[in-house]
């Protein structure tokens, strides 16, 4: 018949489940070992120990606050399943039998185990779980919420300090360094899944006249304008950068030329109307050359939308060409 003798632990005929494992000084001692347990549940930290069928021989009063458990749950899967249904202690993200399955296939798999869990109240803990002789389990939760904020903080930092690198200051558009990552990361894509890419490289003609006539902070305007007007023609998943001064690029994935000439002639005659220039206080336009890639390295697929780009303006400016 099972009891508990008021320490956690569950006896049977007056044994301790502990007493499997603890070395013999202790189990001998046992005013010493009442004495540790004590000292360990009053320091707050959460553990316990599992049979090797994996019920709950021993939990702090840590633990059993962390995972909610009930007075009639034995099992790890019992305490696991409450914890689902109320949604208190660790989050479970899938179907409660499949995490189980996939918990019992993970416990018990190595001597020694280290992975992090999260909890309800957002607070995270670090798991260190040992196996011990006779397939007895046992765990110890460490609070690591503190270095889990600062670990969010640093990331939210370094994708800051990302962004800003990748970044145009004035338009907000790609800049000139990640736009070529990206066109050669798009280029290997597309050549191992045999998908379309095409590239638009662009210029606003006559930028310097704009410059000269209105000034740079006009000029500057201008710019922004253009950026905004392209966010808004792209597709999703297009790629829209500031090259230059006044020279942009649009990569776009799994286009092929028709699409994006067609998204470039959409961009052209947006700023073409007098009606989406309000408040700008000047006319601009734009040249603008498309190739498509056919497997060639990164240097070709630029040169040929450059050399369609030159035949726009050689041709009279305002207007979009195909590459060769």
């Amino acid at each position: 018949m099972r009891r508990n003798d008021g320490q956690g632990w569950p006896q049977e005929s007056g044994v301790a489940h502990v007493d499997a494992i603890l070395p013999l000084a202790l189990i001998r001692d046992r005013a010493a070992t009442d004495l540790i347990l004590s000292g360990l549940d009053a320091s707050g930290v959460a553990f316990a120990l599992f049979s090797p069928d994996d019920v709950l021989s021993y939990g702090s009063t840590a633990f059993r606050t962390l995972f909610d458990v009930q007075p009639g749950a034995r099992t790890f899967a019992d305490i696991m399943r409450n914890c689902h249904a109320t949604g208190i202690g660790p989050r479970v993200t899938m179907e409660i039998e499949a995490f189980l399955a996939m918990a019992g296939e993970r416990r018990r798999s190595r001597p020694q185990r280290t992975f992090e869990i999260d909890v309800s109240d957002d607070r995270w803990f670090l798991v260190n779980e040992t196996l011990l002789p006779g397939g007895w389990l046992w765990h110890v939760f460490t609070d690591i919420s503190m270095l889990k904020s600062n670990e969010r903080v640093l990331q939210q930092a370094r994708d800051a300090a990302q962004l800003a690198a990748d970044t145009d200051p004035l338009t907000g558009l790609v800049n000139r360094r990640a736009a070529m990552e990206r066109l050669d990361a798009e280029m290997q894509a597309a050549f191992r899944e045999g998908a379309a890419l095409s590239l638009v490289l662009i210029d606003l003609d006559h930028f310097k006249t704009i410059n000269d006539r209105y000034g740079h902070a006009r000029g500057d305007a201008v710019l922004r304008h253009f950026a905004a007007a392209g966010r808004q023609q792209l597709r999703g998943g297009d790629i829209f950068a500031r090259i230059g001064g006044e020279e942009f690029m649009m990569l776009m994935p799994g286009a092929g030329m028709p699409e994006a000439v067609a998204t470039a002639e959409r961009l052209r005659s947006h700023i073409a109307r007098a009606e989406n220039r309000v408040g700008l206080g000047c006319a601009y336009t734009m040249s603008a050359g498309v190739a498509q890639f056919c497997g060639t390295p990164a240097a070709d697929f630029f040169e040929r939308a450059d050399r369609a780009l030159y035949r726009a303006k050689h041709r009279g400016r305002d207007r979009i060409e195909r590459a060769d």
